[in-house]
């Protein structure tokens, strides 16, 4: 350990204090703390005989005792041996062979499909998707061609899930939901934003190496995102319970698994990039719409500010 002396012949030479811990291999604000006695946090008033002290600096010293970080995931060197690790685990090996990325159980079972409990078994099995993806290591994590692949896979998986599945919402979730909620034009208008923005992400994983870091931070992108809206929807899903009977949720339901089974399993190349203009402008769900307002009865002429033409 440097005494005061030396830290102070140091300093009297022009060094500074970062340049001086690291000739010393020392944290700037320890180097500061042998040579002044104070923390260089700054968190304590100094009296003026403190401030006077060899080795006080004219400006704040806050910057010593917070040096920036340094993550060493970044280092080739570091990346390289991740790489090797994860090639040389046996165990890791093994259970990504027998890891089938496929979504687990049907995705709609029984006879009665009420919509909140649908959609929401539906985001079970995306969910489960998502958590495979973050699993497998991508090529920051020094993964291997095999963990690359899988990556890949999933995320088509992701998006083969998602071409029906909000298709089938913008057709029959989102115009109850502007039609039954005060400020259901906001949430869908919301909703639909978002949806929006996954698919800009899954477009932009489509066209990148699944082995380069532009797909490792595209993942994690698409990651976040589908998390934020499941957890949107499912705030949705609690107040239309509440507003919607449950025969009109289970012939939306209805509606939204027969819509399932009959959409193409890929996405369309020439789909538009918001289907839910040309849904809204194809009058889709009238029928039901005249259903439940049939249910809920004529509403109050101030519920939303004006009538809306359907």
């Amino acid at each position: 350990m440097p005494t005061r002396s030396q830290v102070l012949r140091m300093l009297a030479s022009g060094l500074d204090y970062e340049e001086a811990g690291r000739r010393l291999g020392l944290p700037p604000g320890q180097v500061f703390m042998i040579a002044t006695g104070l923390p260089a946090d700054g968190g304590d008033s100094l009296a003026p005989s403190e401030q006077r002290r060899p080795g006080m600096p004219r400006e704040a010293t806050q910057h010593l005792a917070n040096p920036p970080a340094e993550n060493p995931t970044g280092k080739d060197s570091v990346r390289r041996w991740l790489k090797d690790r994860a090639a040389a685990d046996s165990a890791m090996a093994e259970a990504g062979r027998a890891r089938d990325a496929c979504p687990e159980g049907e995705r709609a079972p029984g006879d009665v499909h009420e919509l909140t409990d649908t959609l929401t078994r539906d985001h079970d099995r995306i969910t489960a998707l998502v958590k495979q993806l973050k699993a497998l290591p991508g090529a920051k994590q020094g993964g291997a061609p095999r963990h690359l692949e899988r990556r890949e896979s999933i995320v088509d998986l992701v998006a083969q899930a998602l071409a029906s599945h909000e298709p089938a919402e913008q057709r029959h979730l989102w115009p109850v939901v502007r039609e039954v909620l005060d400020d259901g034009d906001r949430i869908a208008e919301e909703a639909l934003a978002q949806e929006h923005e996954g698919a800009r992400t899954l477009a932009a994983l489509a066209a990148a190496a699944p082995g380069s870091e532009e797909f490792d931070d595209l993942a994690g992108q698409l990651v976040d995102q589908l998390r934020r809206h499941v957890a949107f929807e499912d705030a949705v899903f609690a107040r239309l319970r509440e507003n919607l009977s449950r025969e009109d949720r289970e012939r939306l339901g209805e509606q939204v698994v027969r819509s399932w089974r009959a959409a193409p399993t890929r996405p369309h190349p020439r789909a538009p990039q918001r289907p839910a203009a040309a849904v809204a402008a194809a009058g889709t769900a009238a029928a039901v719409m005249d259903h439940i307002r049939d249910t809920l009865g004529s509403r109050p002429a101030d519920r939303r500010g004006t009538e809306r033409e359907d």
